[in-house]
């Protein structure tokens, strides 16, 4: 499975909900750094090791968790699975990588053996898992609403070349979240007009319409990132913005040449570098189209 990243053009936080989530209304885009899901089949139970960027914290990760949701679901027609996670998407940094890996397994799992699931059981069993699960079944460039579950899609973005830059520094979302608490003044309108602007295609109508909420929190409090921040501003980016809550920041460039160029610039502050394309897909079984 190869499972992308995501960057947010736009994130807006509304307000906490009676279930203790916050209400948002984000323009999530998919991008062509990948996670790779290698899954084999098992007479039982479930095995999973992980390589490359590691994964912190003890309990269950979302790929386990995707699994136990998958036999749930089908009981003992699920079998047993290993689970084999080559890990490049930074973690804490705002990409989404643990809900597309998440994604990864509950598509990979559904095609590997033959469980029969519909879209409409994979989107219900992806919500329940976390809210960018959801998106990082279909990928492309979308809207998300309520706590970030309901999804639709939008036109995608004029071609662009995307910097990431993924400080030695993780943010934890629900920090993040407790962080913004009332400090944030909702605004009306920015997704509308994001959106928009996409559907026009030009970019000297998007750049300045991209906006995160999280930015207001948590540059003042991480000094790396208001550094990134202040790096691509001074960079000859197109735009730049805060990743979901952090740490990765990313610029945008019209060509190949710019985002080395403006890569370089920003690569002298210690931070990942990676350049990359938006993604029109979202998780894929590798050789399938």
């Amino acid at each position: 499975m190869r499972c992308p990243a995501k960057i947010n053009l736009g994130l807006w936080i509304l307000g906490r909900r009676e279930d203790g989530y916050h209400e948002i209304d984000t323009i999530l885009q998919a991008v062509t750094l990948e996670d790779e899901l290698v899954l084999e089949t098992r007479p039982r139970g479930f095995d999973f090791e992980s390589r490359g960027v590691p994964i912190p914290g003890p309990g269950p990760n979302l790929v386990e968790r995707a699994w136990r949701m998958l036999e749930e679901q089908v009981g003992s027609r699920a079998g047993g699975i290993h689970a084999r996670l080559t890990k490049r998407i930074p973690v804490g940094g705002g990409l989404g990588g643990g809900s597309s890996d998440a994604a990864g397994m509950l598509v990979g799992a559904n095609h590997l053996l033959n469980l029969g699931l519909g879209i409409s059981e994979l989107h219900e069993c992806a919500v329940r898992l976390g809210a960018d699960v959801r998106f990082f079944l279909d990928g492309g460039t979308a809207r998300a609403t309520g706590r970030g579950d309901q999804v639709r899609h939008l036109c995608p973005p004029p071609p662009v070349w995307v910097i990431l830059a993924s400080p030695p520094v993780a943010i934890s979302t629900t920090w993040a979240y407790g962080r913004v608490g009332n400090r944030l003044t909702p605004s009306q309108g920015g997704a509308n007009m994001l959106a928009a602007a996409l559907a026009r295609g030009q970019w000297d109508e998007i750049a300045p319409r991209l906006h995160n909420d999280f930015e207001d929190v948590v540059l003042p409090e991480v000094p790396i990132v208001a550094e990134l921040r202040r790096a691509f501003e001074s960079s000859g980016a197109l735009a730049s913005l805060l990743s979901g809550s952090g740490s990765t920041v990313f610029g945008l460039a019209a060509t190949h040449g710019d985002a080395r160029r403006v890569a370089a610039r920003v690569g002298t502050f210690g931070a990942r570098i990676q350049v990359v394309r938006c993604a029109e897909r979202g998780v894929t079984v590798a050789g399938l189209v």
